[in-house]
């Protein structure tokens, strides 16, 4: 072998180890990171899944299409409630702020969006029971439990937002002493 082959040799060995080393670190650094099952992201980048979406995962993966199918649907034919709710409550606060505010009228346009939402809701909550009436039992099951969950973090979750910026109540002196 020629030196000049064997400089080329040596130089071609060298950038394959170190383009495989890269690819290791790069594994060990990233690897657990990359292996997280990714949620099906609906609200927009950088946030949780709705609750309907991710119990979709509790499903095999033959009734998945089908149940993310019912729940397309069921979203689209529920979103123009849902802005006319949210544009009722708009107009509502913006009363608030007026000089001529009318708080029973404000109270009814909040009652209005709320009920309007309330329907929403329900539609979607009755296409889900109606699609999962077509499971097998245990995978009726299993959408039901990923449901509860799903439900009750999203409800933790929004307690939690609510009370994290709230300052502890003060206490006073009277507070402190026991009552006689």
């Amino acid at each position: 072998m020629t030196p000049r082959r064997l400089i080329i040799a040596l130089l071609a060995s060298l950038a394959l180890n170190l383009f495989l080393v890269g690819l290791g670190v790069g594994a060990w650094a990233l690897g657990p990171r990359l292996m997280k099952p990714s949620p099906v992201v609906v609200q927009g980048q950088g946030r949780a899944p709705l609750p309907f979406w991710a119990s979709a995962r509790a499903l095999s993966p033959q009734y998945r299409p089908a149940f993310n199918a019912v729940l397309r649907r069921a979203l689209a034919g529920s979103v123009g409630d849902i802005r006319e709710a949210r544009k009722i409550k708009r107009k509502a606060f913006d009363a608030m702020a007026s000089e001529d505010f009318d708080a029973g009228q404000v109270a009814a346009e909040l009652d209005r969006a709320r009920s309007l939402e309330v329907g929403a809701r329900a539609r979607l909550e009755r296409d889900m029971v109606a699609f999962s009436a077509t499971l097998p039992p245990e995978e009726r099951a299993n959408l039901a439990e990923a449901m509860r969950g799903a439900m009750s973090q999203m409800v933790n979750q929004r307690f939690q937002r609510q009370w994290e910026g709230r300052p502890a109540p003060a206490r006073t002196p009277t507070d402190a002493q026991p009552a006689e």
